[in-house]
């Protein structure tokens, strides 16, 4: 269920957002992000598994390419949660408003949730702490959810271009993914580069169920040497059944 929240509510979020740290990793551009409404508010407890919608203000005059908006967390890596993927762009003009959600997967606390920005090589040029207050509580249903799919197996990963290769940075690589899966509700495939430079990924498609493939894509936007890929079958609990660490020999050049 949707709350609405009180205009008092909404100007202290739109105050704590302008008081939040920022972090312009490209100071050319004039991107700006706000939180105007979370639903549910700050204080709420949610069961595992449920998410936090946010109603994000964008204004952006300036830009050197259209960027993608996320909603997103600082949890350690242990810690199961779930984000929107980048399904509209913020692109020139006056501004807009979109909608983005975030969430803990498991029971836990957080203080603050993270507005990110990153333009066409996937590079992160915005960047805003904005300090909330949520707990998740333990759900049993949830608990179901996180083992179900367990057994499922990755029985192929094909890439094209396939590797080796050289590429330039932004080439967009599909990935196929075959799978065996044995899950009430399904899994979803995902195919992540394992680097630290400027990349991005698709969000995980519909849940599939028994023998299949899918494909997958990933970029990477800056000159650097791909050595990994992490394939993974995500179940509905936004647990990772089954994973498969992928040698490859991608390099990105100018």
């Amino acid at each position: 269920m949707r709350h609405l929240l009180l205009p008092v509510l909404a100007a202290a979020l739109a105050a704590s957002a302008q008081a939040a740290d920022k972090q312009f990793i490209a100071a050319s551009t004039d991107l700006s992000l706000g939180i105007v409404a979370l639903d549910p508010p700050p204080g709420s407890t949610l069961q595992a598994g449920e998410v936090v919608h946010a109603l994000i203000e964008w204004r952006y005059s300036r830009p050197h390419s259209p960027v993608g908006v996320w909603l997103k967390l600082e949890v350690p890596d242990d810690v199961d949660w779930s984000y929107d993927g980048d399904h509209d762009e913020a692109r020139a003009g006056s501004g807009g408003r979109i909608e983005r959600y975030v969430g803990l997967q498991v029971p836990g606390h957080i203080d603050s949730v993270l507005l990110v920005a990153k333009d066409a090589d996937s590079h992160e040029i915005y960047r805003r702490r904005v300090k909330v207050a949520y707990t998740w509580v333990a759900d049993p249903q949830q608990e179901a959810r996180r083992k179900d799919g367990l057994g499922s197996r990755i029985t192929g990963v094909t890439l094209d271009p396939s590797s080796p290769a050289r590429l330039a940075p932004g080439t967009t690589v599909d990935v196929r993914i075959a799978y065996d899966a044995h899950s009430r509700l399904g899994v979803r495939p995902v195919a992540i580069p394992v680097t630290s430079c400027a990349m991005t990924y698709n969000g995980l498609v519909e849940a599939v169920d028994g023998r299949g493939a899918v494909v997958q894509y990933f970029t990477v936007g800056e000159p650097c040497a791909l050595r990994q890929l992490r394939v993974q079958l995500v179940n509905d609990g936004g647990v990772a059944v089954a994973e498969q660490l992928v040698d490859v020999d991608l390099r990105y050049e100018r």
